[in-house]
């Protein structure tokens, strides 16, 4: 059963208010008002729309089971992150050998990727191993794409991602270019990093830490003009992540 009030705690936690939240759904192309927000946090709908309720779950980065709270809800739950933990030892039993629908096989990648700390500047890859990701905590249009694992050292992304977590990505193709502001895995002359990456009117590029206490004055930590981006490689937009503990 859909509970408004859990629905609230993690807006709350997210520090995202109605205003933005509407916002962003309305990005997503699904039109809603102040007041309609308002009904669905104070739980004057009681049967809310299953596509609405997974659209604000991507946006606050959470599994749309957060919003449940049933018995039921919390047996799929279990069940979900068991799959998605442990998924090895249960293969054998699903039809066919298939995946579960709500879970990706990712490969990890060799290598590793800086954040504050250099990054292993290196396309020569090999896949390590396969990890088991619930879709939930995968941007929705990337969700049936190819992506790739690869883990992060240092903590200039933090709370995004820390020292040890790993970023989940979606490799460019050649031709292929970036839609717009976000999180990238770039190549510097630091090696490989996961950076937030602003597009300014002029041309230039910012590379944005998450951790205020790499940034400039300026408040980021570089600007890249038009004329010196030809050592800037943009090789894959981040998806999601994978969070160590």
């Amino acid at each position: 059963m859909f509970d408004y009030k859990k629905l609230s705690k993690v807006l709350k936690s997210k520090k995202i208010t109605s205003q933005q939240l509407l916002d962003e759904l309305e990005n997503r192309g699904l039109q809603l008002t102040i007041d309609g927000i308002k009904q669905y946090r104070s739980g004057k709908i009681k049967n809310p729309k299953y596509e609405i309720l997974e659209e604000i779950a991507d946006i606050c980065d959470v599994s749309l089971i957060e919003f449940f709270s049933d018995s039921e809800a919390q047996k799929k739950k279990i069940v979900s992150d068991e799959l998605s933990d442990n998924l090895e030892n249960y293969r054998s039993l699903l039809p066919q050998n298939e995946l579960p629908v709500f879970v990706k096989s990712v490969s990890l990648i060799n290598g590793y990727v800086g954040a504050g700390s250099f990054g292993e500047n290196n396309r020569d890859i090999e896949i390590i191993d396969k990890i088991y990701v619930d879709i939930h905590t995968i941007e929705k249009a990337y969700r049936d794409k190819e992506l790739q694992a690869i883990r992060v050292t240092g903590d200039s992304m933090k709370p995004y991602v820390d020292d040890g977590d790993i970023a989940l990505f979606s490799v460019f193709n050649d031709g292929e270019k970036p839609s717009g502001d976000g999180k990238y895995i770039i190549s510097t002359s630091q090696g490989e990093q996961i950076k937030n990456i602003k597009f300014m009117l002029n041309g230039n590029i910012r590379i944005i830490s998450e951790n205020p206490s790499y940034h400039t004055k300026d408040g980021y930590d570089e600007e890249i003009d038009k004329e010196s981006q030809e050592y800037l490689e943009i090789i894959g937009k981040v998806v999601g992540r994978i969070l160590k503990g």
